[in-house]
């Protein structure tokens, strides 16, 4: 007979379990009384096979998660010193522009992205500032009521970063938030990999790895290109539209060469240390979550008695 209480089945115990000791009817006994005072239904033991499948999902988890950032990062790299940066290029400019329009609503600013060029408004706008701020608050009590502590914790830090924006100057921070939003951007995308397990997301593994090659080749575009030589910064004039962002930061701005390149470095390298410590922790966890082997602990039970 299996026990209801820690699973160990033995054709020897009938009323009692060898393993763990309890008393069949008792433990039956109490289980219904308790299910009666909370009204709540009694969890069914999974069958052995139910178990081996739950492990084998578990063991995937962790095997995906071994490879899956590293080799999307090393394919990045890759990628990047190829004719297919091109489409890398594209991919990052789409987030590129995302950044720049992110930031104008952050600091209160109409904006627009568009291919190649963002439209934004040049003074703040209170009534934008308001309406973000609502929509946040508003996002994270609908998390707050359905227990998504996560997405509580999220809104929280937005409103916090808004309100840091508001403090700074929004013209270069706009400029800068171009490759700057599109590392962090692309770092986000990276870390859905990472959602819960119990997310729709987490089950469709077509849709996870999509977002983390995108995210990965955006970054790595953006990162490679300020960190290789002075002379491929793209200083100048973009055609029909402005001049360049670095052109911006250097000439309108006042930045140097050096704070330009520093600054979108160490903005770089963060997300880089996000990701480590994201993947650590997405290591350990995906380990702790394997239930032990069904078979070997039968087999170490048979063993013992």
């Amino acid at each position: 007979m299996r026990c209801p209480k820690c699973q160990f089945d033995h054709e020897l115990q009938t009323t009692e379990c060898l393993k763990c000791g309890i008393v069949f009817a008792r433990y039956q006994a109490a289980l219904d009384r308790a299910t009666k005072q909370s009204g709540l239904a009694v969890p069914v033991p999974l069958s052995a096979s139910a178990r081996v499948t739950v492990r084998n999902d578990a063991v995937r988890e962790l095997k995906g998660r071994i490879l899956a950032l590293p080799l999307a990062l090393i394919l990045a790299c890759l990628v990047a010193s190829t004719g297919l940066r091109i489409a890398a290029a594209m991919l990052a400019m789409v987030l590129h522009e995302s950044g720049h329009a992110i930031a104008a609503w952050l600091t209160g600013r109409w904006a627009v992205p568009l291919l190649w060029v963002t439209l934004h408004g040049e003074e703040r706008s209170w009534w934008i500032v308001l309406g973000l701020t609502a929509a946040i608050v508003f996002g994270g009590f609908q998390a707050w009521k359905a227990e998504r502590w996560d997405w509580v914790v999220a809104a929280g830090a937005v409103v916090i970063l808004q309100l840091i924006v508001l403090c700074l100057p929004a013209g270069a921070l706009i400029v800068f938030c171009g490759d700057g939003g599109a590392m962090v951007l692309a770092t986000v995308l990276m870390t859905t990999f990472y959602a819960p397990r119990e997310s729709a997301l987490s089950k469709n593994w077509g849709l996870r790895c999509g977002l983390l090659v995108i995210g990965a080749l955006s970054f790595m575009h953006v990162f490679l290109s300020w960190t290789g030589r002075f002379e491929d910064i793209p200083f100048g004039e973009i055609e029909g539209v402005n001049l360049s962002d670095p052109s911006l930061l250097t000439e309108m701005y006042g930045w140097s060469v050096t704070q330009l390149v520093d600054r979108y470095v160490h903005l770089g390298t963060v997300c880089l240390v996000v990701l480590l410590g994201l993947y650590v922790w997405g290591l350990l966890s995906a380990y702790l979550e394997i239930p032990p082997n069904p078979s070997s602990e039968k087999e170490r039970m048979f063993a013992i008695h």
